[in-house]
């Protein structure tokens, strides 16, 4: 009877050893679980923040690009303008001329 006492109390210690490796285990499992989502979080935040600065880049040179494009169109057009102007002024002059000769 004493043998069985005996061994009934080792399986049960046993067993509370088994349930605290156990314990431990997943504490181990939760807390690496943890580090990974962790790294995994901080590529991803990384990764991100890389996309988004090329992104920033690629539309500010796309930007420019049009700003440039706009600018030379305006450039264009005062320079159209000027030559109108100066037409227009060398007929005013003209008429201007014609009108004190009396012709």
């Amino acid at each position: 009877m004493e043998d069985v006492i005996k061994q009934i109390v080792d399986a049960e210690k046993a067993a509370e050893e088994r349930i605290e490796k156990a314990k431990e285990d997943a504490k181990k499992i939760v807390l690496k679980a943890k580090e990974d989502a962790k790294a995994l979080e901080k590529e991803i935040i990384e990764n991100a923040e890389k996309e988004g600065a090329l992104l920033i880049e690629e539309k500010k040179k796309e930007g420019e690009k049009e700003a440039r494009l706009i600018l030379s169109q305006g450039d264009e057009e005062l320079e159209a303008l000027k030559e109108k102007a100066t037409k227009n002024f060398e007929r005013a002059i003209d008429a201007g001329i014609k009108l004190v000769r009396g012709s």
